[in-house]
């Protein structure tokens, strides 16, 4: 394989993963733990949070934050799920530094 080559294929690998890296940011990701159900989009920003309404008491506080954490935590692990499969798709299965 020649350099022209291989720098067309590097230039095409760059623009898929372009392409892949904008295709993450436009999903959103649900989760729901026992009554609490996060949505965040595929660049891990927070876009809703909704807490059934039987959980809203005083002494359910520290239940509702423990739960709240758990719930952010496991949708942020599908998106990175999700970032590894499209990155993986977009770069061959190469592993590449970084991304």
């Amino acid at each position: 394989m020649n350099i022209n080559q291989m720098m067309k294929q590097a230039q095409q690998m760059q623009a898929n993963v372009k392409k892949a890296q904008d295709e993450l940011e436009k999903k959103e990701f649900e989760h729901e733990v026992q009554g609490i159900k996060v949505k965040v989009s595929g660049s891990k920003q927070v876009l809703s949070v909704n807490i059934d309404a039987d959980l809203l008491d005083e002494d359910n506080k520290e239940i509702l934050e423990d739960m709240l954490v758990v719930a952010l935590n496991d949708v942020f692990a599908k998106v990175d799920q999700e970032t590894e499969a499209i990155m993986s798709k977009a770069t061959g299965n190469m592993k590449i530094p970084g991304l």
